[in-house]
């Protein structure tokens, strides 16, 4: 920072001085003009009449008001550098993202991406044209620039590289001279002269140089700048050739970067030819995943692999087959055929003398070698002889070539003929010393060359050099225009090409990233990223407020606090464990006119829970209501309400109003805090009649009232103490009550009954226990006797005798005689 700013202040020229005034006080002879920034901020920025003297302000205020012109200069004079030495994206100001996507989807509308299909290259496609329509991210890779929407551009056919027109043009003839500098125009009039792209290094030939301003598709010169269309582009549809070599054409409007993949729909096969559907044209070749099947080149087995494209790979199968010779058996190849096991033939040929030498072979060994036609050393004449015997020499001379120049002298020889002998007088390459020397020798002098290598940056120094300088084998190592790299390709001569590496400029997260041209990322403004911030929060809650990546300090979190306090509620107010407090304000005074506003400093504290609002409800000091408070102000008082607890005595309840107890719950319970009983007692005797003792606890006494009572039977009155009559059980009752005379009533026989003074539930005497007597006659009457009742009731009569019988018989006869 401090290197480029010395440099803004150096190349800083003063504005042109205003036109002199009648006001404006004369320079005195011994006055030296002002120049220079400071002088220009003075300049510019005159005082004001508030400042001007010293009438009527205070120091104070003087300081202030000079204060404040220097910091306007400067904020003016920092703009006028930002513009000439700033970002260079002039006027083009981000289009807002509703437009941006407006455009992109009229761009994509007659097209489809599918992924599955095309590999992917459909989101590229879209990601490169996401990147076109945002300002300031086509980048010129020459001169390091944003390229502007008014700016005239070149796009490269192979790479689809977007430059600055003038930037190419210039490369492009730079390139031009340098690649036809080495190559003269008398002896190469028709030499070929090509220039190369900055990025893809792709060389065009010399009637390619641009020269005019097309538009991204080609068809249209000069295309104009509309709002509604992509920068640089005609806004017509693309139309060219595509590259998978179809024959449609490009279906998106004029755009930057490559054509997509075609996306018209057709029925292929896979690979091997056993299924087939409907796909992308641009991706016709597809895979069905199954087994090839196809023959191969064995011509027995099938391919195994899975469907591919392409040629089956050869038969991977071994089968056992023997060699040519056929003493060897091994697996082998069934893509191999006949095969050869490396032994030597050995077999005797016809003469017995020599054998086979041949490594396995088929078929018959053949005459033997040495009973052919042979020829001398030389060669020069031949004959048949025994093949147990030698060729001898010939006589004649050698004349085999030794060099290219001489030939071999000595007479016909075995053997190689060695080096050539002959003394010539030879030249060094470089053509600077003569010596004589024999011809297979090869004369080099010591001298360097000191001609300049193709780079023209470093001299030859190869010795004895024969003029043609190889090139030169260092690293270029200048410093590209991105000023990060240096250029890593071998010397060269003109200028490198630009840096070919991507920065990638990442957002505070890093998450979002936008790609730019190395030397391009200390200008570029990081991109917005809309994914949620994921720096941890510095209070005590698990995650932040829900916001957008940022730079700088997170906001303040607005969470509620939820901290679990004393009280066992959770505080309801806004989080205050991470408070940013202020430490130094930037209303401080500077030491001086020059120094700059100080930015306050903040720190981070962390402030206690305030007092607990939540509103609880409070039971009254007799639990007999609760009333809602605040947590922090709560506190037990008394309702008003009566007590109504029961007294000691049981029987009534307390008067006092609402007053402290031991145990609030239970609000029949007696408590020693409430008043005593004072009244009579209330309730009544189970016989009826009142107590007449102070209210007490438990049961009251036995009543000592007498009552009568008549006995079971009604026929006698008795007199008993009330309380006695209570105690008394059911079976005493039945006792006491009894009069013990005999029970009145009387039985089905008539009888009274035989117990005595009973109850009336419990069942009279049974006539089998009657005792009374009862009068019976015998059927005549004559016989009379008394009898117990239950006797006669059982069935018991009385039998005449003889006597009666004969008294009815005589009576019979004397019935008779009297008629």
């Amino acid at each position: 920072m401090a290197n480029r700013s010395t440099q803004s202040w150096i190349n800083f020229r003063p504005p042109a001085p205003a036109p002199a005034a009648a006001s404006a006080p004369a320079t005195s002879k011994n006055s030296f003009p002002r120049s220079g920034p400071r002088a220009a901020l003075r300049q510019s920025a005159p005082l004001p009449p508030a400042a001007a003297g010293n009438q009527g302000y205070s120091n104070a205020e003087r300081f202030n008001a000079i204060a404040r012109q220097n910091q306007e200069g400067i904020t003016r004079k920092l703009a006028q550098l930002q513009d000439v030495y700033g970002n260079a994206s002039g006027s083009d100001e981000e289009e807002p993202q509703e437009k941006r996507a407006e455009i992109l989807e009229a761009m994509l509308r007659n097209y489809k991406a599918d992924d599955d299909d095309d590999g992917g290259e459909g989101k590229n496609v879209r990601r490169l044209l996401e990147n076109a329509t945002s300002a300031n991210t086509l980048t010129c890779l020459i001169c390091i620039s944003t390229i502007k929407k008014n700016d005239a551009i070149w796009n490269c056919s192979n790479c689809c590289a977007s430059l600055h027109l003038a930037c190419i043009q210039k490369w492009a003839k730079d390139g031009i001279i340098r690649t036809s500098q080495h190559l003269s125009d008398e002896f190469f009039p028709e030499k070929d002269r090509f220039w190369g792209c900055p990025k893809c290094r792709f060389e065009f030939p010399l009637r390619d140089a641009p020269t005019r301003y097309y538009c991204y598709c080609g068809k249209t010169t000069d295309p104009k700048d509309d709002p509604w269309i992509l920068p640089h582009s005609c806004g017509e549809f693309c139309g060219k050739t595509l590259k998978s070599g179809c024959a449609h054409k490009c279906v998106l409007v004029c755009h930057p970067g490559p054509c997509p993949p075609c996306p018209a729909q057709c029925r292929v096969k896979c690979f091997c030819g056993q299924q087939q559907k409907v796909v992308r044209c641009g991706g016709k070749s597809w895979c069905c995943g199954k087994t090839c099947q196809k023959a191969i080149n064995c011509g027995k087995h099938q391919c195994q692999e899975p469907c591919h494209d392409g040629e089956c790979p050869p038969c991977a199968k071994k089968v056992s087959t023997k060699c040519a010779c056929g003493r060897e058996t091994a697996l082998q190849l069934c893509r191999i055929g006949d095969w050869h096991c490396q032994r030597v033939c050995g077999m005797k040929f016809d003469c017995g003398l020599h054998s086979c030498n041949k490594v396995c072979h088929s078929g018959d060994c053949g005459p033997c070698i040495f009973s052919l036609p042979r020829s001398c050393p030389c060669g020069k004449t031949k004959s048949v002889t025994d093949c147990s015997a030698e060729i001898s020499p010939c006589g004649n001379t050698c004349e085999k070539p030794v060099c290219p120049l001489h030939f071999c002298q000595e007479p016909c020889h075995p053997g190689d003929c060695g080096p050539c002998t002959e003394s010539m007088k030879k030249t060094c390459p470089c053509g600077a010393k003569t010596k004589p020397l024999p011809c297979s020798k090869v004369f080099t002098c010591d001298s360097k060359c000191k001609s300049q290598r193709n780079c023209g940056r470093h001299p030859c120094n190869k010795r004895c050099c024969a003029g043609t300088c190889p090139p030169c084998d260092q690293i270029c190592s200048r410093v590209l225009n991105c000023r990060n790299h240096k250029c890593d390709s071998l010397c060269h001569a003109g200028p490198c090409y630009p840096c070919t590496q991507v920065v990638e400029v990442l957002c505070a997260c890093g998450r979002t990233k936008v790609a730019v041209p190395c030397g391009k990322q200390r200008s570029t403004k990081p991109p917005k990223c809309n994914l949620a911030c994921e720096i941890p929060p510095e209070c005590h809650h698990p995650s932040r407020t829900p916001h957008s990546c940022h730079f700088g300090r997170c906001p303040p979190c607005t969470q509620i606090c939820s901290i679990l306090q004393s009280c066992g509620h959770h505080c309801q107010a806004r989080c205050h464990s991470a408070v940013e407090v202020l430490v130094r304000s930037d209303k401080e005074r500077p030491a001086g006119p020059w120094e700059l506003k100080n930015s306050p400093d903040l720190e981070i504290h962390e402030y206690p829970c305030p007092p607990c609002e939540q509103l609880v409800r409070m039971p009254c000091l007799g639990g007999h209501d609760e009333t809602p408070m605040k947590c922090c102000e709560s506190r037990v008082v008394s309702c008003g309400r009566p007590c109504a607890r029961k007294l000691e005595c049981g029987n009534h309840v307390c008067q006092l109003p609402c007053h402290e107890v031991e145990n609030p719950e239970d609000l029949e319970k007696f408590d020693s805090a409430c008043d005593e009983c004072s009244s009579l007692c209330t309730f009544k005797k189970p016989c009826g009649h009142p107590c007449v003792l102070a209210c007490h606890r438990g049961d009251c006494p036995s009543c000592p009232e007498t009552v009568r009572v008549k006995c079971h039977c009604g026929g006698m009155t008795l007199k008993f103490s009330c309380g006695k009559v209570a105690r008394l059980t059911q079976a005493e009752k039945n006792d006491v009550f009894s009069c013990k005379v005999q029970c009145p009533a009387l039985m089905s026989c008539d009888h009274p009954c035989t117990q005595l003074c009973h109850p009336a539930d419990q069942p009279h005497s049974l006539p089998a226990d009657c005792k009374k007597k009862c009068p019976l006659k015998c059927p005549c009457g004559r016989i009379r006797e008394q009898h117990q009742c239950a006797k006669v009731l059982a069935g018991f009569k009385l039998v005449c005798d003889e006597e009666c019988h004969a008294q009815a018989k005589s009576r019979k006869e004397v019935c008779a005689f009297s008629e």
